[in-house]
């Protein structure tokens, strides 16, 4: 990881999938947002850009996809649901997208969104990006 923090956005509707995913990613360093709906996800987008993003497609009000498509292409976004089909067409479509379907363990899930963070390091210093080198 970088030297700076990271901020990613979760996007879910479920407490109990929401705030254990949060508390980890804070655990690990990670600045936060959430949001429980696709409009105030929205809404950040408009105002901040994440890193990264963990989404889950089928909520409450509105859909995750919306969000999925506005995030910046060079942000990772995992999409955290259990709607595969759409989640195929969303991982086609759109580059650095993952499906991880639920139920999964949070501590995997954020292990591969530092995976796809690592593995798009453009600012880090050479010898961070390939020690072998």
């Amino acid at each position: 990881m970088s030297g700076r923090s990271r901020l990613v956005l979760v996007v879910e509707d479920e407490p109990g999938f929401r705030e254990p995913l949060e508390y980890l990613l804070r655990l690990r360093a990670y600045d936060v947002i959430t949001a429980d709906t696709a409009e105030k996800a929205l809404e950040v987008l408009h105002t901040r850009q994440p890193d990264a993003a963990i989404v889950d497609l089928h909520l409450k009000r509105g859909s995750g996809r919306d969000v999925v498509v506005r995030m910046p292409s060079r942000a990772p976004v995992i999409i955290f649901s259990g709607m595969r089909s759409a989640s195929g067409e969303l991982e086609r479509l759109r580059p650095r997208t993952r499906l991880v379907e639920k139920p999964a363990s949070l501590t995997w899930l954020v292990d591969t969104l530092e995976e796809m963070l690592d593995a798009g390091l453009v600012d880090a210093p050479p010898a961070l990006q390939n020690p072998l080198s």
